[in-house]
């Protein structure tokens, strides 16, 4: 019973600072006291998506906040459509150069992670020798 009315306190806490600073002029000023408030709140124990909601509903982020975000989220959404056309690309050259039977050039390097040279590697040798579950087939 105490712990939930100490929690609605910070809850009204919270909610009653962000509508303070939300009338605060200075960007500059409103910002730092929302960066110390989103601390304060999560020395308390609230999650970070109710702090951003809270904070955003009581009006402490400013005007500036709604459109910086859909900006942002803009921005992501490019730079994933950029990852996608590149790793798209990726794939389609690994494609090709599978159609032409090409190995990759090896790695230039005195030693591997066996600490023996390259030439002196054989990769996977027990894939020659016949396997007990494939005699049958």
């Amino acid at each position: 019973m105490i712990n939930e009315a100490s929690t609605k306190a910070d809850k009204l806490f919270i909610m009653h600072s962000a509508k303070v600073i939300g009338k605060v002029k200075d960007d500059e000023e409103r910002e730092r006291q929302v960066t110390d408030l989103e601390r304060k709140a999560k020395k308390m124990g609230f999650k970070r998506d109710w702090i951003e909601r809270t904070l955003e509903k009581q009006g402490a982020y400013g005007e500036s906040y709604g459109i910086l975000k859909k900006e942002a989220e803009r921005m992501h959404k490019y730079v994933n459509t950029l990852s996608l056309e590149r790793s798209v690309n990726l794939w389609a050259e690994a494609a090709k150069t599978k159609e032409e039977n090409e190995d990759p050039e090896p790695v230039k390097g005195s030693k591997t992670l066996t600490k023996k040279t390259q030439e002196k590697i054989t990769i996977n040798p027990l894939e020659k020798e016949a396997h007990p579950s494939n005699r049958h087939k």
